[in-house]
């Protein structure tokens, strides 16, 4: 790979956790997290729940705001 592209590859998954980051702190409770990751089924579960009644969603949170801080 050229270092160009490696660069471009980083700043995706830089942008792609910064966006869970905020759909999870925003709409987490609503499980729009889960939905955005593609885990259809825990979303519905979330959403139902309403964050598993908020701990769900701060784990979920915690989660997101980890491995946003790995990559910074």
């Amino acid at each position: 790979m050229k270092p160009k592209e490696v660069n471009m590859e980083a700043k995706s998954e830089y942008q792609r956790q910064l966006t869970i980051l905020i759909i999870s702190f925003l709409a987490g409770y609503l499980g729009l997290d889960r939905f955005y990751r593609g885990e259809v089924a825990l979303g519905v579960i979330k959403l139902i729940t309403c964050g598993g009644l908020g701990v769900w969603y701060l784990v979920d949170v915690a989660i997101a705001a980890y491995r946003f801080g790995k990559l910074s």
